[in-house]
């Protein structure tokens, strides 16, 4: 998947599940990912990583932290919202 592309869909879902493939053991992970910062709490965590112009910063609320992701190991983006049958 394209970073534009990767950006454009998370945005859209708001809060996201993305699947995708780990860089080092190649096997398939998962998070709970958002785009949106405009938080009190996600603003409250420390943030050392930086994005690169093949990598994305998210944060990943399963986790509890901020994570680059690489658009090119993402198999699927899904709506948190379709998983818990919210209304958008």
């Amino acid at each position: 998947m394209k970073k534009e592309e990767f950006l454009r869909t998370v945005s859209d879902c708001g809060d996201a599940i993305i699947t995708y493939r780990s860089t080092n053991s190649r096997k398939l992970k998962y998070n709970v990912c958002t785009l949106d910062f405009d938080n009190k709490y996600i603003q409250s965590k420390k943030n050392r990583a930086k994005e690169t112009n093949d990598s994305v910063l998210l944060f990943c609320w399963d986790t509890d932290s901020y994570r680059l992701l690489q658009p090119k190991n993402v198999t699927s983006i899904q709506p948190l919202s379709s998983i818990l049958r919210n209304k958008r």
